[in-house]
């Protein structure tokens, strides 16, 4: 069912996104329009059932792969993905997370989950390359290419979605496992899903430049990252690229989306500068040996030295460095996370306060601001801020646990064995969800609205795995 899906989360980027020059030079195909893939609507997996596969998915993920679960990185992917996701045809929840592999790589799952490795987000130059990529796997989404995939085929959708997640795992680790994987998963009908493919990669092109466009971003970017990847000639997977590219694409698409590129014109692309310092807290949380890319830009060289202080653990360096005051939130999260450090709350909590006022439900600033109120004893005026902000699916696991803490010290212990299940149900540990919430449905004086919370969650959860056995049912 979705054979392709397994096959580019195996593979480096450039397979899914750029070909290899050499593979697509006397390729045709034709000029206008998108290809006729039939109608999304009708496949063997419902719109209902491919939302629930995606959560089983990304709770899968969050268990077993190293899932960047700092708020301000998941923050801003989110905040990037959600905005180019507005410009998506067919509507439809997308959730967005990075993992810590140095892969250039990126992959879609069903339900509308989208992986970026943080290897792809390091060889990115602008906000537009990254948002090339994620456009062109939102179209993979919005598009229903996985569940086409699966359109007359057998396989049981659960099993060959967690084949998903074991194949990039191993991909990263042992080119021959991640072989095995591929060998045993997606050894029936090859031919035919590749085939199939070829027109999946072309309209997820062409939807994705775009959506690119319609957010404000440049659709140059796309082809110009095309032929960045395509000047890679190194393998990055081993034996997985060298076995793809045994089956070479049938079309040329660097030049179909060059094409297509140049028709929708040059235009000032709206970037944020967010993704400059996101890019090198990233670098120095994932890939802290390699060099940091700041563009002569002297503020963000500042930023970059900073956050290598910071997770080298010398946060004086970091006060040093950019003071304590700063207009750039970046810089500002940077400078309360070094005050913390030093145990400077204070200063945490005056120049937190006013940001959090500004940007009320933001897990960065609340999850720094509640750990400077947390130290001054300020546990209840934390829970009032932590308490308002909605929780998600993806809400990080890091806000979950600061949200605990939080309730535990100011004497909500209903709503910190609820935050302790919530963190246990996004990595799919039902079974120790379900016993917290036993936990918290016994302890004394719960007040009436917590009780009812706590046992809607608990329903929710045995609905969950109720659905999920039915899915094993294909």
């Amino acid at each position: 069912m979705m054979k392709h899906l397994i096959l580019t989360s195996l593979t480096a980027f450039s397979l899914n996104f750029a070909l290899p020059s050499h593979a697509a030079r006397d390729l045709d195909m034709p000029s206008m329009n998108l290809p006729d893939l039939g109608d999304p609507a009708s496949t063997t997996l419902s719109s209902t059932e491919e939302t629930l596969l995606g959560k089983k998915l990304i709770r899968e993920l969050r268990g077993s792969d190293p899932v960047v679960e700092d708020p301000e990185l998941s923050g801003w992917l989110r905040a990037l993905g959600n905005r180019l996701a507005a410009h998506a045809p067919n509507g439809g929840n997308y959730y967005f997370l990075i993992v810590k592999n140095p892969e250039i790589n990126a992959y879609a799952m069903p339900g509308g989950v989208i992986v970026i490795h943080s290897g792809l987000i390091l060889n990115t130059s602008s906000e537009s390359e990254l948002a090339a990529v994620i456009a062109h796997e939102i179209a993979h989404v919005s598009q229903r290419h996985i569940a086409r995939m699966m359109d007359g085929q057998k396989s049981n959708p659960l099993i060959t979605g967690l084949g998903v997640l074991a194949g990039a795992a191993a991909a990263s680790k042992s080119p021959e496992a991640a072989q095995a994987i591929i060998s045993t998963t997606v050894a029936s009908q090859l031919h035919r899903e590749l085939s199939f493919s070829r027109q999946m990669e072309t309209e997820a092109d062409r939807t994705g430049l775009r959506i690119l466009a319609s957010s404000g971003l440049d659709p140059q970017a796309m082809p110009l990252f095309m032929e960045k990847l395509d000047r890679r000639t190194s393998d990055l997977n081993g034996d997985i690229t060298q076995y793809l590219r045994t089956h070479p694409q049938s079309i040329d698409r660097l030049s179909d989306t060059r094409e297509r590129a140049n028709q929708l014109g040059k235009r000032a692309a709206r970037e944020d500068s967010t993704y400059l310092y996101a890019r090198e807290k990233l670098r120095a949380l994932t890939a802290p040996n390699s060099p940091a890319f700041t563009q002569g830009n002297p503020a963000l060289t500042q930023y970059a030295q900073a956050i290598s202080h910071l997770r080298r653990g010398n946060a004086s360096a970091v006060l040093q460095t950019l003071g304590t005051q700063s207009q750039q939130l970046p810089v500002a999260l940077a400078i309360a996370a070094a005050c913390n450090a030093t145990q400077r709350y204070a200063d945490t909590e005056t120049l937190l306060t006013p940001l959090a006022k500004a940007h009320p439900n933001q897990e960065d600033i609340l999850t720094l601001l509640a750990e400077a109120l947390l130290a001054n004893q300020q546990a209840v005026h934390a829970w009032q801020l932590l308490n308002r902000t909605q929780l998600t699916e993806q809400t990080s696991l890091e806000f979950l646990e600061i949200r605990q803490r939080v309730a535990e010290q100011a004497g909500q212990a209903a709503e910190a064995y609820r935050s302790a299940a919530e963190r246990s149900l996004r990595m799919g540990e039902y079974k120790h969800a379900r016993a917290v919430l036993e936990q918290a449905s016994r302890l004394p004086g719960n007040p009436a609205q917590t009780s009812a919370r706590l046992q809607a969650m608990a329903r929710d959860i045995e609905h969950m795995e109720i659905q999920e056995k039915q899915l094993k049912k294909f």
